[in-house]
Formats: C-alpha cells, structure tokens, sequence
C-alpha cells in the first residue's frame, strides 16, 4: 500500500475521525460548563443553608436542622418571602411587623411598593402601629423583607388573642 498524505487527508475515514473527534471536544465542553453552574447552585445553597435562621427569623439557625431537615419541625416553617402580623412600629422607609410567633421582621418600604387597605391604594406614611398587615416580598441578605405589596387588613379574630392585642 503506498497512501501519500494527500489522499489520506481527503478520504472519508479521515474527515470522519475528525469530526468525531470534535464532537468529543465539544461535548467535553457542554459537559464542564454544566459542572461549574452545577458548583455555583450548590455554593449559592449552602450559604442559604448556614444564614437560614438569621434570613427567616429562627435564632436557632443550621444547629436546628441536625444538618439537614432533621430537628426541623415542620409546622413551624417561616413565611420565606413576606410576613403576616401586627405593625409595632413605623419609620420612613422601615415596618417593624410582630408575626403569631413572636418573632419580629423588619420590612423595607421603597417606591415601588404598592400599599393597599381595601380596594385603596395608599401612601407608606399612611400605616399606623397596631395595623395588622399581609407582606409579599424577598429576603435581602441581612434577613430584611424588601416588600412589594403591602395589605392592611382587619384584625383577624383569633389573631387579637395570639397578638394580645386589647
């Protein structure tokens, strides 16, 4: 057999060990890529983990979990992304909101917070202590609820016994 170079680099087994191969680098690639943002999710959620009391209001913190959901009662989960309670006390951007349990959550109030009592939408400077509201909104990372609605509503009956409200 005497091949020259030529012919060897035009045949159809040469062209299709390239491609093969560049397939392989290809998906050698794809497969890295999804290892890294897999590496990032899990970064991300083990620091959701460790600042999990001081984000949602649990002073026990990671030490309640066992190190995962094991000591977790779960009747007891915090409302991740609002709050529900009574206002203890207003300033001009901040609510201080006292839930069922005792435990008290500072809301940011910013310009585009809608705040509603009724069918109405009303002005921040508006809300008085002793209101019972309903928040949605996000957790920033000093464990602060950045709202984005705000509802005023009537006290609950069973929530001026638990709230001790008279």
């Amino acid at each position: 057999m005497n091949l020259n170079f030529k012919e060897c680099v035009h045949s159809k087994t040469f062209t299709g060990i390239v491609i093969g191969l560049g397939a392989v680098l290809i998906l050698a690639i794809v497969f890295q890529a999804g290892q890294y943002v897999g590496l990032k999710r899990a970064e991300f959620s083990g620091r959701l983990g460790e600042n999990y009391g001081r984000i949602f209001g649990d002073e026990r913190g990671p030490a309640m979990m066992g190190g995962s959901f094991g000591g977790m009662p779960f009747d007891n989960l915090p409302g991740s992304h609002g709050a529900v309670g009574q206002v203890i006390k207003v300033s001009t951007s901040t609510l201080v909101v006292a839930e069922p349990n005792k435990i008290e959550k500072i809301i940011l109030v910013g310009d585009k917070t809608i705040i509603r009592q009724a069918r109405e939408e009303i002005a921040a400077k508006d809300i008085i202590v002793g209101e019972f509201v309903s928040i949605i909104g996000e957790a920033n990372s000093r464990g602060e609820i950045e709202a984005k609605l705000i509802r005023i509503m009537p006290m609950p009956p069973t929530a001026s016994s638990i709230l001790n409200v008279k």
